[in-house]
């Protein structure tokens, strides 16, 4: 009877710690979806087509807004967008931005006949477009808490969403494209700080008379986490330069915070500071909601 009960109770141990294991390694593989081993704080403006060092089965929904005040009429920009990751360390984002324009008072259409990539609504005319982009993990240095990636933006262009002298939205439907490939540098600094560097050519070619400009863009962040590991919010500063043959200098800088409100969804708030601008982007603010559905603690 004793040898029995012995045997009864060293099968319940075995078969315990069995199951113990399989959940513990099941809880492992779910934390594993979506949370990187080494995560890197994105950028909230000029983000990238889902983070480094992504996950598979990473999903996250973005909605934002942003209101603009320039010289000679206000902008509002918004944006859907959609990033996921289908293995490990290269993820994809579907986003539709628009713009919809404002005028004060007339608006010389020769400021902005040689911007690229207006800032939230830098143009005389509305418009959307479709991007598409991806970035991928080329090498992660866990001891350094260093990261690189490249990755590629394409972004097709409308019509103006009001009827000008010119043209009317729809015809045609797509005036122009934006190839933009860039390279990324992210790293960790002690436990708090995080810093970004990426940088690429924006070539904007204009259907209509098959023709390119070229701008180079040069962004760099600089963040502080803080909160506890699996409820971190972050504070930094967005540094975004472009320049190139066909545009002048500019230079925006974006103080920007991002708030940890519960395990599936974040806020994002960005304020546009204009140091240097072709646009007389006078000042501007961004709102961004972002949901991740395959998130799990």
């Amino acid at each position: 009877m004793k040898k029995n009960i012995l045997i009864a109770a060293l099968l319940f141990t075995i078969c315990g710690n069995t199951l113990y294991a399989q959940e513990t390694d099941t809880t492992a593989k779910e934390k594993a979806i979506s949370k990187p081993e080494l995560k890197h704080y994105t950028p909230l403006y000029l983000d990238l087509p889902a983070e480094l060092n992504v996950r598979k089965g990473y999903k996250e929904i973005d909605v934002a807004a942003g209101y603009a005040d320039f010289r000679d009429f206000n902008g509002v920009r918004g944006l859907i967008e959609y990033d996921f990751a289908p293995i490990n360390n290269l993820g994809f984002e579907i986003e539709v931005p628009f713009v919809l324009v404002h005028d004060k008072h007339s608006f010389p259409v020769g400021d902005s006949e040689d911007i690229v990539v207006p800032e939230e609504g830098g143009a005389e005319a509305s418009a959307m477009a479709l991007r598409l982009g991806f970035t991928y993990t080329v090498l992660k240095l866990q001891d350094a808490k260093m990261t690189f990636a490249v990755g590629y933006n394409n972004e097709l262009e409308t019509s103006p969403f009001k009827k000008t002298e010119e043209k009317s939205f729809g015809d045609p439907v797509f005036t122009g494209n934006v190839y933009n490939p860039f390279v990324v540098v992210a790293k960790v600094w002690g436990e708090r700080f995080h810093s970004m560097i990426y940088t690429g050519p924006a070539i904007k070619q204009e259907f209509e008379h098959n023709e390119s400009k070229t701008q180079y863009r040069l962004n760099t962040i600089l963040s502080y986490r803080f909160g506890r590991a699996d409820n971190e919010s972050f504070a930094g500063v967005e540094c975004n330069q472009a320049f190139g043959k066909d545009n002048k200098a500019q230079l925006l800088l974006r103080p920007q915070v991002q708030l940890h409100l519960s395990e599936k969804w974040k806020l994002g708030l960005i304020a546009g500071i204009p140091v240097e601008t072709e646009t007389h982007l006078r000042g501007s603010g961004f709102i961004r909601v972002m949901y991740s559905p395959g998130s799990r603690e």
